[in-house]
């Protein structure tokens, strides 16, 4: 058995034939958890294709280290394409630095947007920041008649910036009223507190949450009248499992799919496989992760693959069939909103279990 994991290498390896650069934000102690599974997505498709490599390359550490380890990435010109792992955010310069090395980019992070200049390939195969925030709101506005909704986060830079997002989108809903109660700050227990206590002082039943398991633990241990936490799928781990419990139901939302439970031949093999590569079953963006690997490698061609030749093949597509479903993109490289599918969680023992796009109060 094997388990997927990233690394801290930051720099490229050196492997002589093509090779897609894998970027991920190592920084949070739940990045493994987050993420790995998606690497382990884009691995499968390059063992089944073959005739390219994965470079994990961690941009989570300090901005000298990784702006240096991206400028290496640019030069090597063995390297025909990055893809962007879940929840990663791009350090300053990186997605210019990347357009102007003329490096396509597939992500599966919101928070890795275009170039600034639109100089660049640049392709999103996930839901952006808005439309995350809207179906977040929207399957946890299940609060009892003239209860609030208490919305809150920790301190990761996607989770600022989605509870940016979705604090003035909660609020201008107006019912239920939504109450934003803080962010809690790693590594400092008395944030988590004061998120606490002002969840039990305004009463709220449903907690939304954006940030991951290890805050929300903190949080949720103090807070013993929530009946429901939604929460993204950076709670849509083996951690985020335990944090439920027979009074406290855990939900989480994502515009991804879920193949685990899939009776479709196609699909059973797609999990077989991956388990057995792994170690673990799919989670979240992992199906995106490995589509993202089967559309490359069908770029790549018999010989003089280039980065150029995958950009030309990029910049016309408008979309192609995955595993579980068909993409569908923007002239600016956006996913299509008709195109990706919405789906909420339930944490119901050793497994995510898939419920109804709206979850109810009651647990």
């Amino acid at each position: 058995m094997v388990a997927a994991a990233c690394t801290e290498d930051v720099s490229p390896s050196g492997a002589t034939g093509p090779t897609i650069a894998f970027l991920f934000d190592g920084s949070s102690s739940d990045a493994d958890l987050v993420t790995s599974l998606a690497l382990a997505g884009l691995e499968l498709a390059a063992h089944e294709a073959g005739g390219f490599e994965i470079e994990p390359v961690n941009v989570g550490l300090d901005l000298e280290e990784v702006t240096a380890s991206l400028r290496d990435l640019g030069e090597d010109r063995g390297v025909v394409a990055a893809v962007v792992a879940p929840w990663t955010a791009p350090p300053s310069g990186a997605i210019d630095l990347l357009a102007a090395e003329g490096v396509p980019v597939v992500t599966l992070s919101w928070a890795w947007g275009p170039p600034s200049e639109g100089d660049g390939l640049w392709l999103s195969a996930v839901a952006p920041r808005a439309r995350e925030a809207v179906i977040l709101l929207s399957a946890a506005n299940v609060a009892p008649e003239g209860a609030p909704l208490c919305l809150a986060g920790d301190d990761h830079v996607t989770s600022r910036a989605l509870l940016a997002t979705a604090t003035p989108l909660g609020e201008a809903a107006g019912d239920p009223e939504v109450l934003t109660v803080g962010i809690a700050e790693s590594g400092r227990a008395a944030t988590a507190d004061a998120v606490a206590a002002r969840i039990r002082d305004s009463g709220c039943p449903v907690l939304v949450w954006v940030g991951g398991a290890e805050a929300a633990g903190s949080v949720l241990s103090s807070v013993p009248g929530l009946t429901t936490v939604v929460a993204t799928s950076r709670m849509k781990t083996d951690e985020g499992l335990g944090l439920a419990t027979s009074k406290t139901a855990i939900f989480t939302v994502c515009a991804c799919a879920d193949v685990s439970l899939s009776t479709e031949p196609r699909s059973q093999r797609f999990v077989h496989d991956f388990q057995t590569e792994s170690g673990a079953p799919p989670g979240a963006f992992a199906v995106e992760a490995y589509d993202a690997g089967r559309l490359l490698r069908g770029l790549l061609g018999g010989d003089g693959s280039t980065r150029e030749r995958i950009a030309a093949a990029l910049d016309d597509l408008t979309g192609f069939p995955g595993l579980e479903e068909s993409y569908g993109f923007e002239p600016d490289g956006s996913r299509a909103p008709e195109s990706f599918r919405e789906g909420v969680w339930r944490a119901a023992g050793s497994r995510w279990l898939p419920e109804a796009p709206t979850v109810g109060a009651s647990g």
